[in-house]
């Protein structure tokens, strides 16, 4: 299910892997009020989501998977 929000845009990060440092994961925060969610992206969207200011506002369009309870960034406009 598609869904989509108004957020503040806190950034992106690349961050290395716990178990296996030679593994890098890019991660996107946004906020709303008091909650915060971070989604995993790709290299292309992490180059992409770079060049927006943090704290900015946004609008993010989000994949939710009831079954699972996942959220996944679809795009930010």
């Amino acid at each position: 299910m598609k869904v989509q929000g108004e957020f503040k845009f806190l950034g992106v990060e690349k961050r290395q892997g716990f178990k296996d440092p030679s593994q890098v994961f890019y991660v996107a925060g946004f906020a709303q009020g008091l909650d915060s969610l971070r989604c995993y992206v790709d290299a292309e969207a992490y180059g992409r989501y770079s060049g927006i200011e943090p704290y900015s506002d946004v609008t993010a369009e989000l994949e939710y998977n009831p079954v699972s309870g996942k959220v996944a960034l679809v795009g930010i406009n």
